[in-house]
């Protein structure tokens, strides 16, 4: 079962006391799946709230008669975040849909019968995660028109390597380093992937830092506060931190 330390992080739970998030838990189901599985697909019936545990989370446009590419990327969803609100907003039809988009997916979904049922229950319970819900809408769609206004040639892409060897040795608090500075920044044209495994073990936690049409700059022995450090003079200074980089 999801603990409730965890459900206090999530995104649209906020501000619950440890009562609404227990009546919560009793409608969360854990699932996993692997790189490339569809978590859902649009146009289905949207039965269930989700957010991510750990790993990545795509969600996509698809075209019709086409295989599914990261090309037709809306936004990528991360350890906390959540997702597919059409689950709790009529009327309840998935409009695009969702990938994993890292070796291995975990995440929760929440019930819609059930979460409805408490919120009849609980007008106030309901009222904070609707209220909750509206600010991750509005902030998704600020990022959307934010990043569709940038030019490509201006595109930052930054890579944390989230094999096992990375996570084992620290990489999701790197992860959460980097969308804490990011939401900081207001910046959105920096687009944040999970990476596979360089093969240089020992050196994880791994980062790659993707700047416009310059070579990938690889960063070694990666910690929460490194991860801020490059980030503001890198990232946003242009300036290569040479202490932490791994020579490939």
């Amino acid at each position: 079962m999801i603990s409730l330390d965890f459900l206090k992080k999530v995104e649209v739970l906020k501000g619950l006391d440890d009562k609404g998030l227990a009546a919560v838990q009793s409608c969360c189901e854990e699932k996993e799946f692997q790189i490339g599985d569809i978590l859902f697909a649009e146009g289905q019936e949207a039965a269930h709230l989700w957010a991510v545990t750990e790993g990545q989370v795509d969600i996509r446009f698809d075209l019709p008669d086409r295989p599914t590419s990261d090309e037709n990327n809306i936004s990528s969803i991360f350890e906390t975040m959540a997702f597919g609100w059409s689950g709790i907003v009529p009327p309840n039809k998935y409009s695009l849909s969702a990938y994993c988009a890292s070796r291995k997916c975990k995440v929760i979904r929440m019930a819609k019968e059930c979460l409805i049922r408490l919120f009849e229950k609980d007008p106030r319970l309901g009222y904070q995660v609707m209220t909750n819900v509206i600010a991750v809408v509005g902030r998704r769609i600020y990022q959307l028109q934010n990043t569709a206004s940038v030019s490509p040639f201006a595109k930052i892409e930054v890579l944390v390597h989230l094999a096992t060897c990375g996570i084992a040795a620290g990489a999701r608090e790197v992860m959460a380093a980097l969308a804490e500075k990011i939401a900081q920044s207001n910046r959105r044209d920096i687009q944040v992937k999970a990476g596979g495994c360089l093969g240089k073990c020992q050196t994880e936690p791994n980062v790659t830092v993707k700047i416009g049409g310059k070579d990938p700059v690889i960063y070694g022995k990666m910690t929460a506060e490194k991860m801020r450090q490059v980030f503001d003079k890198h990232i946003l200074g242009g300036n290569v931190q040479s202490e932490f980089e791994v020579r490939i």
